[in-house]
């Protein structure tokens, strides 16, 4: 509605209630024909009213109409010198219509002002609140910043240590796999002495044999030697048995033997045994003896050595047998305290060899044995040419298809310490269990410890060429097949 308008708007709803009015009168006084549309409006608008006004001021006979139902004080004086138009009315009324914009100027800027003001204080009441709460970060960031300080200095400290615990680890292994070097360069030096012993022994035995062939008739004669070295010649004092790897005691050597008087007839007079040949046989006899006795109390304390190292290994106390689980041949192991009894091994049929093929096929068939294979150890005799995944794919495959067909279960052990987990085969099938040594243990000492687990009642084949795995699991019943043995019976039926 314009600025006119808006001041003659009484004036103007007046003359719309005028037209209603003619229109319900006896007679009916019609409305000009341009207002008749605008009279059905429920509530009108600044375009309509401006409307309204330009046809009631075209019509002077209606805008009269309108000013005799009407008095000023009903349309106000802008709208009563609208309808009436005394002289000078139009400068008048555009006096007041200069007035009212004034008026509705300073009530916009006065409504401006109060809105403008409002929206300062919330703004200022904002940035109060921001200021509070970038204080409160603030102090948030600093006791952070002191956190993240420590936090720092803690992870510092942690990673030191760690680096510390880490050396000291890598230096234990290093000396915990020296010492089984050792234990192992001892067991083949053993292995050296108790072989050159027994040649001792069978030399000693050969020489006797021929002291007594050649002893004169009535000539005392030396006994074959016993666990404690031959008996001393007649005349001369016993030679006790030393203990110790020194050299043997002196023995007085006997009197110059004598042919005898009588002699058989036509034979050969008989060779008189010098005195110093006796001597050397006793001090052989006794040296061996030492020797003997030398190499028990070495034995004995390396194995007693190995047991308190299998006893406690890296990552506890079942850690030397790879998954802890109680092996499936059958039976529990017997509880703790309690006697176990020892295992006896398979005997082999008559005029069949331990290292032949025919032995491993008849022991691999034996009624609930239980076969535990050294895997490195025969992969590298099978396959040494192949990376260590294939060595270890192509084992698993010919040992389930052997114990499938034999229908014994396999135990396979490998050393675990450099196996990735992606590289590591799932066995598939319920008779092959694999079994890999935590870092730190040795497949030696899985295999060893999982033969003494297994009950004495069942019987076990451990496939290993490995002096020590041999030796330690012979002492526990088990029977032994070479590695070669095992390679040779999976190629001959064609499962490699």
């Amino acid at each position: 509605m314009s600025d006119a308008a808006g001041v003659i708007r009484r004036a103007v709803e007046a003359a719309l209630a005028v037209a209603r009015a003619g229109l319900t009168a006896d007679p009916v006084v019609p409305p000009p024909a341009a207002l008749r549309r605008y009279l059905t409006f429920a509530k009108q608008t600044p375009r309509s009213l401006d409307a309204v006004a330009r046809v009631v001021d075209a019509d002077d006979e209606f805008r009269a109409r309108v000013a005799a139902a009407v008095d000023e004080d009903d349309v106000g004086r802008a709208g009563w010198l609208w309808l009436t138009r005394p002289e000078g009315w139009d400068d008048e009324l555009a006096a007041l219509e200069a007035d009212s914009s004034a008026r509705a100027a300073d009530a916009a800027e006065q409504r401006e002002e109060r809105a403008a003001t409002r929206r300062l204080a919330a703004t200022e009441a904002a940035l109060a609140r921001a200021e509070e709460a970038a204080t409160a970060l603030a102090a948030h960031a600093e006791g952070l910043r002191s956190d993240l300080a420590a936090e720092q200095a803690a992870r510092l400290a942690a990673e030191s240590r760690l680096a510390e615990v880490v050396a000291e680890v890598e230096r234990l292994a290093t000396e915990r796999r020296d010492a089984v070097r050792n234990l192992k360069d001892t067991d083949v030096r053993l292995v050296e002495r108790g072989t050159q012993l027994n040649a001792a022994r069978a030399r000693i035995r050969a020489l006797e044999a021929e002291l007594r062939a050649a002893a004169p008739a009535g000539e005392a004669r030396p006994e074959p030697t016993g666990a404690s070295g031959p008996s001393e010649p007649s005349g001369a004092p016993p030679a006790a048995p030393s203990t110790s790897a020194g050299p043997p005691p002196e023995v007085a050597p006997p009197a110059e033997p004598t042919l005898p008087v009588s002699a058989p007839l036509g034979a050969p007079p008989p060779v008189a045994v010098p005195a110093v040949v006796v001597t050397g046989v006793a001090h052989a006899a006794a040296a061996a003896a030492s020797l003997a006795d030398a190499l028990a109390e070495v034995a004995e304390a390396l194995e007693q050595a190995r047991e308190d190292a299998r006893g406690t290994p890296p990552g506890g106390a079942g850690a030397a047998v790879a998954t802890g689980e109680i092996p499936p041949a059958g039976a529990e192991a017997a509880p703790a305290g309690e006697a176990v009894p020892a295992r006896v091994p398979l005997r082999l049929p008559g005029g069949v060899f331990d290292d032949s093929i025919e032995a491993a096929e008849h022991l691999l068939r034996a009624p609930g044995a239980v076969l535990v294979v050294d895997g490195y150890n025969v992969t590298m005799t099978g396959w040494p040419a192949l990376p260590a995944a294939e060595q270890r794919r192509r084992l698993l495959a010919a040992v389930s298809d052997l114990a499938h067909r034999t229908s014994t279960p396999v135990e396979l052990v490998f050393d675990g310490a450099e196996v990735e987990p992606l590289s590591v085969p799932a066995p598939t099938r319920a008779l092959v269990r694999v079994r890999f040594s935590d870092p730190g243990v040795e497949a030696d000492d899985v295999i060893i410890d999982l033969v003494g687990r297994i009950p004495a009642a069942t019987p076990v084949i451990v496939a290993s060429s490995d002096n020590r795995v041999r030796t330690g699991v012979r002492r526990r019943g088990a029977n032994l097949l070479h590695a070669r043995q095992l390679v040779t019976l999976l190629r001959r039926h064609r499962v490699v």
